[in-house]
C-alpha cells in the first residue's frame, strides 16, 4: 500500500481526530476481525459488539469508529477517528486509494476460463511488469477490495478475476477496480439460483461493457452465442473479437493436441500476421483462454510473439485438468477445481482426445446453484457423456440423477452408467473397474470437493509425464 498521510483522508472518511495526532503515517489498512493489524495500519471498525480489545504488540495505529466507547487497550500512539458510519468511510477510502493511480487495469469475467485467463496474462505481463492480480479464483466481493490497496507507486498494471453469484455484483465491482480493458471468456449456465432466471444471468455477464467505459476495450470470445448477442449499438469504445471463424478479429486454426508436449498447438491470425502457438495444458478451452490473454496483453505492450512465448511456460492453477498416475496404473484426470456445464464439455472433450486407446470413465458431480433448470442442465450432461462416446459414466450426487436417465435414453448401456452418492460407494465401484488401460476423469465443484477420492486414486507424487 502507498504510505499516506492521516490528514490528507480525514475529508475522505469525513472523520474527526478525537484522540492522538492528525499527522499519523498510514502503511496498511485493514478490517477489524477479518485482517492482521500491522504497524501504523489504518483500522475499520465495522464489526460491531459490546467490547472491542485493540491488539497491544503493534504501534501507531489509527482507529476508524462510529462507537469509541468500546474500544478497549487503547495506547498512547494510537490515534482514533470518530466517523457517523464507518462503511460508509471504509468504501469511500477505497474509491480515493484507487484513485490515487493511472495504470492499466483487466477485468476477467465469464462463465468458465476467467481464472486461467487471468492466470495466463498475470504470466505473461509479469516477466517484466510489477503486476497486482486477484488470488486464484478468490473473487468474492469483499475479498476483491482488499487486491486494491496491493497497489502502489511500483505497479505496472493489475488484472482482476470478477465473478458474480447475483445481480449487480459486476459493476459493483468494476466501480472501484474501474478495468480499461474487459474480457467475457464465455457465458453459459452459472448460478442460475442466485439470478432466478438465464436472461438475468446473461445480462449480468454482459455488463463488462458498461464496466470498461465508453472509451474501454471489450474482448468477446465470438464463437460464444451469449458473447455475440450483447448489445454493443450505444458501446462507442473498442470491440474485438475471437474465436475460432474467420469472422472473428483474432481466429485460430490448426488447433491440434501434442500429446507429446501436453498441450496444444495452434495457429493464430489477426492483422498483424499469422502465428504459430503452443499453450500448455490440453483442450480447445484453453485455446480460447490463450487468444483472450494473448490479445489484452498486446494491448498494455506486450507483442504477439513475446506473448506467445512467454506462454509456453505457464502453469495451470492446481486441479485444472491435471494428469496423475492412479489406482491400478489407470491414468488419472484431476479437473475438481470448479464445474458447470461449459467446463464438464471441455473436460470430456479432453478425456476422448487423450485416452489413447484406454477406456473411458467419467466421474461427474451435481452441478451446483442452477434452482429451476437443475434437471435440464443435468440431462445436458448425460447428452454431452453419450457425444462425446465415454465407455463408463458415473454420476455423483442426488441431483445427477437427470444425467444417468439422458445417457440411457440416448442409448448408452445400462450397465455402463452408474449412480452413486457417498465417496464409500464411489471408491468401490472403481477399484473394481479400473486398469492400466483406463483413463478416468473426475470433474466437480471445490465446493463438494472429492479431495479424499482423488487422494486416494491417485498414486502420491506421480503426476503423469
Amino acid at each position: 500500500m502507498k504510505h499516506l498521510h492521516l490528514n490528507q483522508l480525514l475529508p475522505v472518511l469525513e472523520g474527526k481526530v478525537i484522540h492522538g495526532k492528525g499527522s499519523q503515517v498510514i502503511k496498511n489498512s485493514a478490517k477489524y476481525g477479518e485482517h492482521v493489524i500491522t504497524d501504523h495500519s489504518l483500522v475499520f471498525i465495522l464489526k460491531k459488539g459490546k467490547t472491542l480489545p485493540l491488539p497491544t504488540k503493534v504501534t501507531s495505529i489509527t482507529v476508524v469508529t462510529s462507537t469509541p466507547r468500546l474500544l478497549k487497550n487503547v495506547s498512547s500512539d494510537t490515534t482514533i477517528v470518530y466517523v457517523p458510519n464507518v462503511k460508509k468511510a471504509y468504501y469511500q477510502f477505497i474509491s480515493f486509494y484507487r484513485n490515487l493511480f493511472t495504470l492499466p487495469v483487466i477485468g476477467v469475467t465469464g462463465t468458465s476460463g476467467k481464472t486461467t485467463t487471468k492466470e495466463m496474462i498475470t504470466k505473461i505481463l509479469a516477466e517484466d511488469q510489477k503486476v497486482v492480480s486477484t488470488y486464484l479464483s478468490h473473487n468474492g466481493l469483499r475479498r476483491n477490495l482488499d487486491y486494491l490497496l496491493e497497489i502502489d507507486d511500483t505497479t505496472d498494471s493489475a488484472v482482476f478475476e470478477m465473478g458474480v453469484s447475483g445481480p449487480n455484483q459486476l459493476l459493483y465491482s468494476a466501480r472501484y477496480f474501474r478495468p480499461e480493458i474487459g474480457i467475457i471468456t464465455t457465458i453459459g449456465t452459472d448460478h442460475i439460483e442466485g439470478f432466478k432466471h438465464q436472461d438475468s444471468y446473461v445480462k449480468e455477464k454482459s455488463k463488462m461493457v458498461q464496466a470498461v467505459g465508453p472509451k474501454g476495450t471489450i474482448i468477446l470470445n465470438h464463437d460464444n452465442p451469449y458473447c455475440r448477442r450483447i448489445d454493443l449499438k450505444s458501446f462507442s469504445g473498442k470491440v474485438i473479437y475471437y474465436g475460432m471463424e474467420k469472422t472473428a478479429n483474432y481466429y485460430a486454426h490448426s488447433v491440434t493436441f501434442n500429446l507429446e508436449k501436453n498441450g496444444m498447438n495452434f495457429v493464430i491470425v489477426c492483422k498483424e500476421g499469422e502465428y504459430s502457438a503452443f499453450v500448455p495444458g490440453f483442450g480447445k478451452h484453453n485455446v480460447y483462454n490463450a487468444m483472450a490473454a494473448i490479445i489484452a496483453c498486446s494491448l498494455v505492450g506486450v507483442s504477439i510473439p513475446e506473448a506467445i512465448e512467454r506462454l509456453q511456460t505457464f502453469t495451470h492453477v492446481k486441479s485444472h485438468l491435471q494428469f496423475y498416475k492412479g489406482l491400478n496404473g489407470s491414468q488419472v484426470i484431476d479437473d475438481t477445481w470448479n464445474t458447470n456445464l461449459t467446463s464438464i464439455e471441455a473436460a470430456l472433450e479432453v478425456l476422448k482426445e487423450t485416452a489413447g486407446g484406454r477406456k473411458t470413465v467419467a466421474i461427474i458431480g451435481e452441478i451446483e446453484e442452477l434452482g429451476e433448470y437443475s434437471v435440464s442442465e443435468h440431462q445436458k450432461v448425460g447428452a454431452l457423456v453419450v457425444k462425446n462416446k465415454i465407455d463408463r459414466f458415473i454420476a455423483v450426487g442426488r441431483n445427477t440423477i437427470p444425467a444417468c436417465q439422458k445417457a440411457f435414453e440416448l442409448g448408452m448401456s445400462k450397465a455402463n452408467i452408474h449412480h452413486v452418492t457417498s465417496h464409500s460407494a464411489l471408491m468401490e465401484l472403481l477399484k473394481g473397474i479400473v486398469d492400466e488401460d483406463t483413463s478416468v476423469l473426475l470433474k466437480t465443484s471445490m465446493r463438494k470437493s472429492f479431495k479424499n477420492t482423488v487422494n486416494q486414486l491417485i498414486l502420491k507424487g506421480k503426476e503423469s509425464d
